[in-house]
């Protein structure tokens, strides 16, 4: 039987009222969303992208912050300038040498205490372990490294003191020495980040599943055998991001800084790393040639990117 037309509109409004409470529904919901995930946002334009593009803009350049209404773009010319900066040029081969250390020191340490704090079957005790690991992390940057000064005195350090006291009055001249600058930064920046890296693997070994070792010690296993063909195969996803983060501090200039003063770039200039050099190029030098530091800091943001896609290429977390 054919429906009649007041059937017809009264379904057809019925459909046209539901439509419009689930508009206003979603609506609703996604207005309370917005304001939630709104201010985030703002922050993240304002503080990250405004920034990233604003440098970007400023590498090609000439941009001089002491020049009034002198920014006149140049191509590519600050990198021409770069190849021939012989001092860019030995910076940046420091902050390779500062990463590489990094890179071994803090996933090493890191890996270590990781293990040996799972081994703790006490949560109370493991918990303990877990957060002292962790104290380096939020300790202030400026603290951590002039603590680590003192230590490292030559004339009173506790370090130094003791290190002599087992290899002699040597210690006190290589602590002095250009060629310990580097390994001396690169060493306090990885004590101090390994907390992070700690809780990261932490999760990663108490997710494995336990029945995998307790197979593996049936069939005869040892502790190191039980660690290369389980622990550290499963562990690979962890790796990479371990290793993707260690790959900023290609960079930094916040350890050289603080260690060795504004002013002072530590013996015969060791202590000057890429991201130093961007900061006296920047803020120190001349003019203050903006342009010219975002060229350098923009090459060290590509060439992180590289090593975080070798990274990547290498441990192929993906396919874990």
């Amino acid at each position: 039987m054919a429906s009649s037309p007041s059937g017809a509109v009264a379904t057809a409004s019925a459909w046209w009222q539901a439509v419009r409470a689930v508009r206003r529904e979603a609506w609703g919901e996604g207005l309370t969303g917005m304001l939630f995930v709104g201010p985030a946002v703002v922050l993240f334009l304002v503080f990250n992208a405004y920034p990233i593009i604003r440098g970007i803009v400023i590498a090609f350049s000439d941009y001089r912050y002491l020049v009034p209404d002198h920014s006149p773009f140049n191509g590519i010319d600050n990198w021409f300038v770069m190849a021939n900066d012989r001092v860019f040029w030995e910076s940046f081969g420091r902050s390779l040498q500062y990463t590489a250390i990094y890179f071994g020191l803090n996933f090493v340490m890191a890996f270590f205490v990781a293990v040996l704090i799972s081994q703790i079957h006490g949560s109370r005790e493991a918990g303990v372990y877990r957060v002292m690991s962790y104290l380096p992390v939020i300790l202030p940057a400026s603290v951590a490294l002039l603590v680590w000064r003192q230590f490292l005195s030559p004339e009173f350090g506790y370090i130094a003191v003791l290190l002599k006291e087992l290899f002699g009055s040597t210690v006190s001249t290589w602590l002095r020495a250009s060629h310990a600058v580097v390994p001396i930064l690169a060493t306090i920046a990885a004590w101090k980040a390994m907390g992070s890296n700690v809780l990261l693997l932490l999760v990663g070994l108490y997710n494995i599943n336990s029945e995998l070792y307790e197979a593996a010690s049936i069939d005869g296993a040892g502790w190191w055998r039980r660690l290369t063909s389980i622990t550290i195969p499963l562990l690979l996803p962890t790796f990479t991001i371990i290793f993707v983060l260690a790959a900023g501090v290609l960079g930094e200039a916040e350890a050289s800084l603080i260690y060795y003063g504004v002013t002072d770039a530590g013996p015969e200039g060791a202590g000057r790393l890429i991201g130093r050099y961007a900061y006296e190029v920047a803020f120190l030098q001349g003019d203050l040639r903006w342009g010219y530091a975002a060229a350098m800091n923009l090459t060290v943001g590509l060439t992180s990117m590289a090593i975080s896609g070798l990274v990547f290429r290498v441990l192929r977390s993906g396919r874990v």
